[in-house]
């Protein structure tokens, strides 16, 4: 018996022993103390702490260039890849190689380039098309290094550096380098992670813009800062807007990063100050040529990241950058009106370099055919100089635009006043502007369209079109009320010709009333839209029939019409070069006002372009009453001419 019990109790134990070794074969070792508290890369945490979440201009369909097709990513999508091969310059800048690794790009120097498939030029739709393709299901990418600058060894910084397949912007080029830049009062990484960023620097172009880490216009979400990237340029802002660049610093052109924007939540890869082993995943980073193949002037494909100044020198770069970037603000017309044509002249004139460069022989072509255009225009009319005064008398339309001139330049003084008489109406309506984007119905439109959409497009330039007219019709009828006073050998100062427009003023708003309502309601049937440019024209010289003969409201329309009867097209073309010639002058003036005044906040630089607008509308509107007279003249020659008498030279 007990020794079935001594069997029994020792079978237990050669069980529970058999237990224990079976847990401790199955059961994963659990970490030690030590184990449990090991530390990552400092590095590595450093850079996912903070970051960037990127944000793009939404693109709704494949393709549409009003959106961000392209995504922050691995290099690793050209490297290996046999679409990509490698140049060097010279002679028809020959291939050294195919699908190039990194160890193949490693110690590479300045000869050498990457092109892709595609013409950089002349973009379609190829480059979008490969990057989805190279790209695939792979996340976004952003690259991190940590950067120290010998002589401030107080301060570090931590930079993100995003690589994009191609720049679809003014200087269009293939591959393209761009990024951002946290600031620490810190020695070393340890000492980074147990403070804050004092700023950061996002790069724009050739410079950037600076942001303190507390300050308002930096967005982000947590410790991680948000990155507006502009459409095409990837040049990196502050915010949802359209900026204005006017150097290399701040880029020549318009950079847009207004939305719908989607956000873009990276993986970080950080990189090393320099790779010996150039067996090394990240051997790439020696390489000292260009991400994209070499064109002339700014379109060539950028170096990379090793190669930038920032790299070595991060502080001296972090102190060069602005406070500031320019912003258009939507609700802005004079302004946003002259951005908006820097912006076409920028672009046209990147798209001008291209065709220079590719069909120079089409160019020429184009440029010869509307030279001899413009020369045989010029010749069908009689430039020769005649006398600007008296108003009525038969001009031809090369003899009427220079006795403009001429009399413009004889009396600066008073016709510029008179121009300038538009700045107080400009500022009137935009009073009416404000007023009316307050009232809740159309804030709440401006609100839902984010001001910059069709409604707000709309508000600023139904507004902006009628401040114009109001303001041209008031300045023409001055200048009018002057020039007659000037026939008659006075010079009467803008006041009492204001006070003699004023005293028509319910005349004038009457047939400018009458006016706007006929031809808003034709141009907004469509279809009614050549008649009520036909209309427009036939009651041009309302104003100056009201002033210069005294008619009511009705009759002077009626009595335009007449004067156009016949003149329909010579009225119409007169008009034409007229107002060309003054937005011609104002669009220069102002784009050379911009250009020079980058300094000037844009509230200044509309203002002065308001200015220089009112100084140069007075020619148009003297042009204007000369083609009054000039038909009043024809209309008297040809009543003269039905009573058999002769027809006098001028008829005051």
């Amino acid at each position: 018996m007990g020794g079935q019990v001594q069997r029994s109790f020792g079978w237990w134990i050669r069980a529970g022993c058999v237990l224990v070794a079976v847990l401790v074969v199955a059961t994963p070792a659990l970490p030690t103390t030590a184990d449990a508290q090991a530390p990552t890369d400092p590095a590595q945490e450093l850079a996912e702490r903070y970051a960037p979440i990127i944000m793009l201009k939404a693109q709704e369909d494949a393709c549409d260039p009003d959106g961000e097709p392209y995504e922050p990513t691995s290099v690793d999508i050209v490297l290996d890849n046999p679409q990509i091969l490698v140049r060097v310059i010279g002679r028809d800048d020959p291939v050294m190689g195919q699908a190039p690794g990194p160890s193949d790009l490693n110690d590479l120097g300045e000869a050498f380039f990457l092109d892709f498939p595609g013409n950089a030029l002349d973009p379609g739709c190829i480059y979008e098309e490969d990057f989805r393709r190279y790209a695939g299901d792979g996340p976004p990418v952003v690259y991190a290094h940590v950067a120290v600058q010998p002589d401030e060894p107080d301060k570090l910084a931590l930079q993100y550096w995003f690589f994009w397949y191609y720049n679809d912007w003014n200087n269009k080029h293939e591959g393209d380098w761009e990024g951002i830049q946290l600031l620490f009062e810190a020695g070393s990484v340890d000492e980074a992670l147990s403070t804050e960023p004092i700023s950061v620097g996002y790069a724009q172009h050739e410079g950037g813009e600076l942001a303190d880490w507390d300050a308002d216009k930096l967005d982000r979400e947590g410790s991680r800062p948000v990155v507006y990237s502009s459409r095409g340029s990837h040049a990196s802002y502050f915010g949802s807007a359209l900026y204005l660049g006017r150097s290399g610093n701040e880029g020549f052109g318009c950079d847009t990063t207004d939305g719908p924007s989607r956000s873009i939540d990276p993986e970080v890869v950080v990189l090393p100050d320099a790779v010996d082993d150039p067996d090394d995943e990240l051997a790439w980073l020696g390489f000292d040529g260009r991400w994209g193949e070499v064109q002339f002037g700014p379109f060539s494909g950028p170096t990379g990241p090793a190669t930038k100044d920032r790299w070595t020198a991060p502080i001296d770069w972090h102190d060069e950058l602005r406070d500031t970037s320019v912003v258009v603000p939507g609700g802005d017309g004079g302004a946003a009106g002259i951005v908006n044509t820097f912006c076409s002249v920028v672009e046209g004139g990147s798209r001008l370099l291209v065709v220079v460069s590719e069909r120079p022989v089409v160019l020429f072509v184009v440029v010869a055919l509307l030279v001899t255009l413009i020369g045989w225009l010029l010749r069908r009319t009689d430039w020769g100089e005649v006398d600007p005064l008296p108003i009525v008398r038969r001009r031809r339309a090369g003899q009427l635009l220079r006795a403009a001139g001429r009399l413009y330049r004889a009396h600066p003084r008073l016709f510029a006043t008179a121009g300038l008489v538009y700045v107080p109406l400009a500022l009137v309506v935009a009073g009416i502007i404000w007023l009316v984007t307050r009232v809740p119905l159309v804030a709440a439109l401006l609100e839902g369209d984010g001001g910059l959409g069709p409604i707000g497009t709309f508000f600023a330039l139904a507004f902006g079109l009628l401040g114009h007219v109001f303001g041209f019709v008031v300045v023409r009828a001055i200048v009018a009320v002057s020039m007659r006073a000037l026939e008659s050998g006075n010079d009467p100062g803008t006041g009492p010709a204001l006070r003699a427009v004023a005293d028509r003023a319910r005349r004038l708003a009457r047939s400018l009333g009458h006016i706007v309502l006929v031809v808003a309601l034709l141009f907004a049937s469509v279809v009614g839209i050549p008649w009520g440019i036909w209309q427009l024209v036939r009651w041009q010289f309302f104003a100056d029939v009201i002033l210069l003969e005294d008619l009511d409201a009705r009759r002077a329309l009626d009595r335009s019409t007449v004067l156009t009867r016949g003149r329909w097209w010579h009225t119409a073309a007169v008009l034409v070069v007229l107002n060309a010639a003054v937005l011609t002058v104002s669009t220069v003036a102002g784009l050379l006002l911009l250009v020079v005044t980058a300094s000037l906040p844009l509230w200044l630089f509309s203002a002065l372009l308001t200015a220089v607008g009112a100084i140069v509308v007075p020619y148009g509107a003297i042009g204007a009453t000369l083609l009054y007279g000039d038909a009043r003249a024809e209309h008297v020659a040809a009543a003269v001419e039905l009573a058999d008498g002769p027809a006098p030279a001028t008829v005051g």
